[in-house]
């Protein structure tokens, strides 16, 4: 069984020009995104350019966009029963080539969040608070959420997602001992509503709860 697909194809490297580009390609049971751009590299187009890496869904190097939704391309099934399936880069990323993004303007931003601890509190953790910050621990940083995103484009200045999870990360974590929540509103957390956080959740490939983290950066 054969089924067609179409994925973007850069025509110069760094410029958002490009154009789709359809293969037919031999279906197999439990076939993922990531198995069909190696059949492509491999069987009919070298040239093509994407990212991948653990191939297990922990690295998050391997995010791309499938019939316009945010996925990690190595743990997403394809399904040969749509009619032609799409596969482009990740959104609100400039591109850099096909379907690599360049990561360069969100990592520095991320950056200015500080995503590490400083001003570390000495304090001995129980288990139970620990667990406070188990579920933004799970953040893989694979910009997806940031794809997915609808107020991104139009407010570029405020904090993405994936930034925003990683200050609720480290608030939750009483070592650390910077005002995130601060860093969190300066940065425009109060632009993103309940229907783009819950959005936001549903779209993390590691079921990262979004909304809570954002929620939680809300609150006075």
């Amino acid at each position: 069984m054969n089924f067609l697909i179409s994925i973007y194809r850069s025509k110069k490297v760094g410029k958002q020009v490009g154009e789709y580009k359809q293969y037919r390609i031999p279906y197999t049971q439990g076939m993922t995104v990531l198995d069909v751009l190696m059949h492509v590299y491999k069987h009919l187009d070298p040239t093509i350019a994407f990212r991948y890496e653990c191939r297990q869904g922990i690295c998050g190097t391997c995010g791309l966009m499938l019939n316009g939704i945010p996925v990690l391309s190595c743990s997403t099934q394809i399904d040969p029963k749509v009619k032609k399936n799409i596969i482009e880069p990740l959104a609100n990323f400039p591109v850099e080539k096909d379907l690599i993004v360049n990561l360069k303007p969100v990592l520095k931003k991320f950056m200015t969040i500080k995503p590490y601890l400083e001003k570390i509190n000495e304090v001995r953790i129980s288990k139970t608070t620990a667990n406070q910050s188990k579920p933004f621990r799970k953040c893989i940083e694979c910009g997806c959420c940031i794809a997915g995103s609808k107020i991104l484009p139009r407010e570029k200045e405020i904090l993405d997602p994936m930034s925003l999870v990683k200050i609720a990360r480290f608030m939750t974590d009483p070592r650390d001992g910077i005002k995130r929540k601060t860093i969190a509103q300066d940065g425009g957390v109060s632009m993103y509503n309940n229907e783009e956080t819950q959005k936001l959740t549903q779209i993390c490939p590691r079921g990262v709860p979004i909304d809570q983290a954002i929620e939680l950066l809300k609150q006075k």
